[in-house]
């Protein structure tokens, strides 16, 4: 991300017109490759420049401060003070603005997860919902197996034992499948409440 991408220039010019007002000295903000991020505000390397100072973020120099007095009898320490001023508060928007710039994305991201993760969530649901239906098919068909071994009489007796696991099976699944239903409707609500976050 380069200073471009986050800078708000507005409220640089301001901050700089302000200063420039209060103490009747001028500067720029130059980018570190020496384009103005700021109005030039009649500055000329030329005639104006008594202080220079960079410009961190993330300790990365990111932009420069240059200026200087548009009196040339201005007390030297009056001139420092007020440059110290400026790069602080110029360091404290860019910061800002850089900050504010990753949280966007930050949240732009989570964002983008969450939509990622509700469908997963929805497509888990319908796949559950397979598996309900599924369990039901086991379920008549374990019925329909102890009636057909009933009336086999002594001859199905051991089909009457595969008919009763083939049940037990499928209410086991019936269970587990109904626990994964209660936790995608969890997770699902759980989703929904971080998306409106």
């Amino acid at each position: 991300m380069t200073v471009n991408d986050y800078l708000d220039s507005a409220a640089l010019d301001e901050l700089l017109e302000k200063w420039a007002a209060a103490t009747n000295m001028i500067a720029v903000v130059l980018d570190d490759e020496g384009n103005f991020l700021s109005n030039k505000l009649g500055f000329s390397r030329n005639n104006i420049e008594a202080f220079g100072e960079d410009i961190e973020v993330d300790e990365v120099i990111v932009a420069s401060v240059i200026g200087g007095p548009l009196d040339e009898d201005m007390d030297e320490e009056v001139v420092e003070s007020a440059a110290q001023l400026l790069v602080m508060s110029i360091q404290n928007l860019m910061e800002a603005s850089y900050r504010k710039a990753q949280y966007e994305e930050t949240m732009s991201n989570f964002t983008s997860e969450i939509q990622g993760a509700a469908t997963l969530i929805k497509e888990l649901t319908a796949k559950s919902q397979g598996l309900k239906k599924i369990e039901n098919k086991q379920n008549i068909l374990a019925l329909n197996a102890s009636i057909e071994a009933a009336r086999a009489g002594e001859a199905g007796r051991g089909f009457t034992v595969v008919a009763h696991e083939f049940g037990k099976m499928a209410n086991e699944s019936g269970v587990i499948n109904d626990s994964i239903q209660k936790t995608l409707h969890k997770l699902d609500v759980s989703i929904r409440d971080l998306g409106d976050f």
